[in-house]
């Protein structure tokens, strides 16, 4: 059965906060629905994936695989009770499943760059972007914020710049 399943995962504040411009301007590229944040009991993943619809603002991606869509949504209910390695763990079993999905791999760089391993998140980005579509300048524009607060976060100031002037190479017309 050929269900499309869409997921979102909601951006950050703070220190993150240049993620959530990209996750606006990532809107009009990509489709779906969102998982509450509100949402914390992992015995709920069994529900209906519509019931966990929330406002505009998140990253969309449509999800043809129920099984990644279900590991997809798991991951985020983990990570918002704090169980991050659960949810990292649910995030790689669905990028096992179809590892050449983009938006999984920029979802898991994210996680990590939460975790302060700035290494690996940058790495995930950068794989992200390998998988991504010329077209899909939005999700590029995310990875690129990712491999800046990566490289920042790791001292690797000249780094971190490069990768600021991807960005801007992204937003210009």
């Amino acid at each position: 059965m050929n269900n499309t399943l869409g997921l979102t995962y909601p951006t950050r504040s703070g220190a993150k906060a240049k993620l959530w411009v990209a996750g606006m301007l990532s809107i009009a590229l990509l489709n779906g629905c969102a998982v509450n944040s509100r949402v914390t009991e992992p015995d709920l993943v069994a529900e209906k994936l519509d019931s966990y619809v929330v406002a505009d603002g998140d990253i969309r991606h449509e999800v043809i695989n129920e099984d990644v869509a279900r590991l997809w949504q798991e991951s985020e209910i983990l990570q918002r009770s704090g169980d991050i390695e659960t949810a990292k763990s649910r995030l790689e079993q669905a990028i096992q499943i179809t590892p050449r999905d983009a938006v999984l791999w920029s979802r898991a760089a994210e996680l990590e760059l939460d975790q302060n391993s700035h290494l690996r998140a940058e790495n995930y980005a950068a794989k992200s972007n390998f998988l991504a579509t010329v077209d899909n300048t939005g999700l590029r524009y995310r990875n690129w914020l990712i491999i800046q607060l990566s490289r920042k976060g790791r001292g690797d100031l000249l780094g971190a710049r490069e990768a600021e002037l991807e960005t801007t190479k992204l937003i210009k017309p």
